[in-house]
């Protein structure tokens, strides 16, 4: 079984270009959070400045497990403070995801954040996979071996529909890499970015779930951002507060904010979803 630090592991193949594998989980397509991941590994090998402070990245069609991934590094800008990348990665000259991503040293500076909000301890709660099983075992089966929940060790802790004003789906997430991760702090970035889009789409979903909808759903990812506000270890535990706030036209957008244990923010996502009807549902 591969764990994260082997799927962030690119091979290089000319100056800008890396080949990466995908791990064999049950899905049918590769999860979104891996092509964020090796986006940011892959810029960052680029750049001397190893600090990414924002991705801005579009899945342009689904990629295949079985076939490798080939990614290009497009050198944008080389300032003082900044650098920009551009990554595509492709399948046999098909493309499937695109990034822009954002390399900055770091400044002195003023600083302010939001508190985190109060949620159990993870070690009170499930993990993620286990709840799967046992839910799929009462259902008479044996539930799906989803490579992200073996690579991440994911904790939710389910929330009520906000109903404050008006419509909100929110949830949290206790997540942390199930192996260590060692010293390089690009791993920890690209373990966070992967996991940053674990639960978005199930966020988006629930206040239909909640109010009985009942009909059949497409839903997939369309887009994704994450700000990087300052560093911190992917081995160790963060909470994910993830928030969504509306559904229209098709497309719904989920929020999320990503801190340490001790409270500090490191980071904020943003994700725009596919949640339609399905044809004939």
């Amino acid at each position: 079984m591969k764990i994260l630090a082997d799927v962030l592991s690119l091979e290089p193949l000319a100056d800008g270009r890396f080949r990466a594998g995908t791990p064999h989980g049950e899905e049918r397509r590769i999860f979104g959070g891996q092509l964020i991941a090796q986006a940011v590994v892959a810029a960052a090998r680029t750049t001397d400045k190893a600090h990414c402070n924002s991705l801005h990245a579009y899945f342009v069609a689904a990629g295949d497990l079985k076939r490798p991934l080939i990614l290009d590094v497009a050198r944008v800008r080389d300032g003082r403070s900044f650098a920009a990348r551009q990554v595509e990665v492709t399948q046999e000259d098909r493309l499937v995801f695109s990034a822009a991503l954002s390399f900055h040293g770091g400044d002195p500076g003023p600083a302010h954040q939001v508190d985190m909000p109060d949620v159990p301890a993870p070690e009170t709660l499930e993990d993620q996979r286990e709840v799967r099983r046992r839910n799929a075992a009462a259902k008479g089966g044996t539930g799906k071996a989803f490579s992200a929940e073996q690579m991440i060790d994911a904790r939710p802790v389910e929330q009520p529909v906000g109903r404050e004003r008006g419509i909100e789906g929110r949830r949290c997430l206790w997540f942390r890499s199930r192996a260590p991760l060692g010293e390089d702090a690009v791993l920890h970035q690209a373990a966070i970015a992967y996991a940053s889009d674990m639960g978005l789409v199930h966020v988006g979903l629930r206040p239909h779930m909640e109010l009985g909808d009942g009909a059949p759903l497409d839903t997939a990812s369309l887009d994704h951002a994450i700000w990087f506000h300052r560093p911190a270890r992917a081995d160790q535990w963060l909470l994910h507060v993830e928030r969504s706030p509306i559904a229209a036209d098709g497309r719904g957008l989920s929020f999320g904010t990503i801190y340490t244990r001790d409270g500090e923010l490191v980071a904020s996502v943003a994700q725009e979803i596919l949640v339609r009807w399905k044809a004939g549902g």
